[in-house]
């Protein structure tokens, strides 16, 4: 059990990485470790938060360990796409 919530933070954590580097290429400043610091922390608290109130054992059973770790990466990368613009 504590895998698979593991699963599900460390890749909604890869998602927010992966859309702060999106974010760099398309950005004429400098990579922000401030910028990947808030993503990182903004995603593993949401996704940890999101893992502790719906019932991973179903949603295993419904979406198999690929379709959680796939849509954490989304949770993620969305989560850090909103704070993005929320910053602005």
């Amino acid at each position: 059990m504590e895998s698979i919530v593991l699963l599900a933070v460390v890749s909604a954590v890869v998602g927010a990485i992966a859309s702060t580097i999106q974010g760099f290429w398309r950005s004429e400043n400098g990579y922000s470790l401030k910028k990947l610091a808030s993503a990182t922390i903004s995603s593993g608290f949401t996704a940890f938060g999101i893992v502790n109130l719906v019932q991973i054992p179903e949603q295993v059973a419904t979406l198999g360990v690929v379709g959680l770790a796939v849509t954490n990466l989304l949770l993620g990368y969305g989560i850090d796409q909103a704070h993005s613009n929320l910053d602005k």
